[in-house]
C-alpha cells in the first residue's frame, strides 16, 4: 500500500531510499519515533525524552511527521492532545531498533561526562516498566548515584496508573534504594551491558525489603545486548528474570 503523505517534497531522485530519507532521515524524526515506540504520547513526555530539542523544534517535527503520514494527533480520554503512530509509522519500528543495534556494534562507546544525568536515566528506565510484573502495591525506588538522585514511582500492578520518574523527592516513603555508578546505569538502559553483569560486578546495588529486592530485576524489560534487537516494555529479553 502506498504512503499517505500528500504535498510533501519528494526530492530530485525517483528512488525509494531517497524517499525514505526525506521522510525519516533527520536526527529528531527518528528519535521522536523512538519515544512514540516506547509509549510516550503527550508533548511534554516526548520533550522530556529528547534532551537538547527545543519545544519549537519538536512542534515542527511533529507537524512534519503528520504531513508524512507517520503519526496522528487526536484527543485522549481526558481531552489532551495525544500523538500516536499510524500503521506507516509503526512499520518503522524494526528500522529504529536495528539502527541502535548497529550503533552498539560499530559506533557507540562509554557515556561522556556531559551525558551522565540520573534523571534522564531513570526516565528511560521508566519506559521499560513491565506493569504486569509489578507488586500489587505501589513501590518507590530511590536512585543514589554519586552526587545525583532520582526517584521512580511504580504503581500497583492493578492500579491502572503509569510509572513516574522524578527529579525531586515524590513525597512517598522510599521502599528500595539503588546505589552505585551512574555511568553503569546509563550503559544498562542503553543495552551495552546486562542487569546480571551489573549486579555480579557490584556496579549497582539494590537495598531494601528483601522480597522487593529479589523482584526488582523482573520489573523491567531490559534491552538486550548484542542479541539483534530491543526488549521493549511488555516484552522479555534474555536477561529479564
Amino acid at each position: 500500500m502506498r504512503g499517505t503523505g500528500q504535498g510533501v517534497r519528494r526530492g530530485i531522485e525517483y528512488c525509494p531510499v531517497n524517499a525514505g530519507v526525506e521522510a525519516v532521515g533527520d536526527r529528531w524524526t527518528l528519535l521522536v519515533l523512538r519515544e512514540l515506540l516506547l509509549g510516550s504520547e503527550h508533548f511534554n513526555d516526548l520533550h522530556r525524552g529528547l534532551p537538547g530539542i527545543s519545544r519549537t523544534l519538536l512542534s515542527a517535527r511533529l507537524r512534519r511527521m503528520r504531513a508524512h503520514g507517520l503519526l496522528t494527533r487526536t484527543p485522549d480520554p481526558t481531552g489532551r492532545p495525544a500523538y500516536r503512530l499510524t500503521p506507516a509509522g509503526a512499520a518503522l519500528e524494526p528500522l529504529v531498533w536495528q539502527l541502535g543495534d548497529w550503533a552498539r556494534r560499530w559506533s557507540f562507546g562509554d557515556p561522556e561526562p556531559g551525558q551522565l544525568d540520573a534523571g534522564q536515566a531513570v526516565w528511560r528506565l521508566r519506559q521499560y516498566v513491565r506493569t504486569e510484573a509489578l507488586p500489587e502495591r505501589r513501590v518507590v525506588v530511590e536512585f543514589a548515584l554519586g552526587t545525583e538522585r532520582g526517584w521512580l514511582v511504580l504503581p500497583g500492578r492493578a492500579s491502572g496508573d503509569d510509572a513516574s520518574a522524578c527529579r525531586v523527592h515524590p513525597g512517598y516513603e522510599v521502599d528500595l534504594w539503588v546505589s552505585g555508578d551512574l555511568a553503569e546505569l546509563h550503559r544498562l538502559v542503553a543495552g551495552t551491558t546486562t542487569i546480571g553483569a551489573v549486579r555480579r560486578a557490584g556496579a549497582l546495588r539494590v537495598d531494601g525489603d528483601p522480597e522487593l529486592t529479589a523482584g526488582f530485576e523482573g520489573w523491567f524489560a531490559w534491552r538486550t545486548s548484542g542479541a539483534g534487537g530491543e526488549a521493549l516494555p511488555g516484552g522479555s529479553g534474555p536477561d529479564t528474570l
